[in-house]
């Protein structure tokens, strides 16, 4: 095969996995727990907050100058939930966390290709594209261990909540008592909602914005079980003590899924391993021969290339074996 060959065979391996990796993360983006949530709690707000009376036409310029400015705005709302949802899920260092996660990756990966001897544009490129993904890698950890946290002591607050119920106390009361004597993360989480509460603010409102917030469907079946009991009545006691028991059932299913998947992830951890121990015994046993790798620019394309597979195989490996049952 000629070089060309080799490069239209490379670029079009490229193409495929980028086109499967986009179209999984395109179903993850449809499958996230903040589109469920959205639209579970959108089916209890008010139908008439929707009809709003119409503004009258205005000029063209006058629109096109809306619509910039309303996209701003869009993008300054998203950065701010965005940061809101770090602070949620890290507490208030979370962004100086994830700012120097990014840091240490863009300089590592800035230093580490000099020795490549790539060009300053595709340096820069490189480091940013990594610096992208570790602050993105690092975001996920922080989700993924604040729901683990949540999760784990959310069953303990609803039992809490449900002898206070049957005690005869009221959901408002409840949940303030709910938010001093439960364990943190659940704690802060409530201690906001009961602070809400008791300045005046609707209980189906603050319930929404929670849920919002923390994006968790355990906590949004406990949002549409209070937001029912208060609509339509009944038993709010049993309600949630099923609700309890499913949240329960959950975590045991997570846990079980976490113990079936363990080999999957240890071997996915064993062969990231071997190429670096295989490199560093030739490394001592012929060194000559290793030097090829490194001392070469084919060498150079050939790390590149073996480094790029690893971790497109590495994810493929983490997204088969991780069930996330926690949605």
């Amino acid at each position: 095969m000629t070089p060309a060959d080799v490069v239209a065979l490379g670029a079009f391996f490229v193409i495929v996995i980028a086109g499967l990796a986009a179209r999984t993360l395109r179903a993850m983006a449809r499958q996230r727990p903040a589109s469920r949530i959205q639209s579970r709690v959108a089916a209890f707000r008010d139908p008439r907050d929707g009809a709003k009376p119409k503004r009258a036409e205005k000029p063209r310029h006058e629109l096109v100058h809306k619509r910039f400015s309303a996209s701003d705005q869009a993008v300054l709302a998203a950065l701010t939930a965005w940061r809101e949802r770090v602070r949620t899920v890290a507490g208030a260092n979370g962004m100086r966390t994830l700012g120097l996660a990014a840091a240490a990756a863009f300089i590592v990966c800035f230093v580490g290709s000099s020795f490549l001897g790539l060009s300053p544009l595709l340096r820069l490129a490189a480091s940013v594209g990594v610096a992208f993904v570790a602050l993105r890698s690092v975001y996920a950890w922080m989700v993924a261990s604040f729901r683990q946290r949540y999760l784990n002591q959310f069953p303990d607050t609803l039992d809490l909540i449900i002898r206070a119920v049957r005690a005869g106390i009221p959901v408002v009361q409840a949940v303030c008592t709910a938010g001093v004597e439960s364990e943190e993360p659940v704690r802060a989480t409530f201690r906001s909602m009961g602070d809400a509460l008791l300045v005046g603010a609707e209980l189906k409102d603050v319930l929404e914005l929670a849920a919002q917030r923390l994006q968790l469907a355990d906590f949004s079946f406990f949002t549409v079980c209070l937001i029912l009991q208060r609509e339509t009545g009944g038993n709010l006691g049993d309600t949630l003590e099923n609700l309890a028991s499913i949240v329960r059932t959950r975590r045991d299913i997570r846990a079980k899924s976490k113990a079936l998947t363990a080999e999957g992830r240890l071997a996915s951890k064993m062969i990231a391993a071997v190429p670096f121990v295989m490199f560093a015994f030739m490394f001592l046993v012929d060194r000559a021969y290793v030097e090829l790798l490194t001392n070469t620019r084919a060498g150079h394309k050939i790390l590149v290339t073996a480094a790029a597979l690893m971790t497109v195989g590495l994810w493929m490996i983490r997204k088969i074996s991780n069930l996330d049952t926690s949605r």
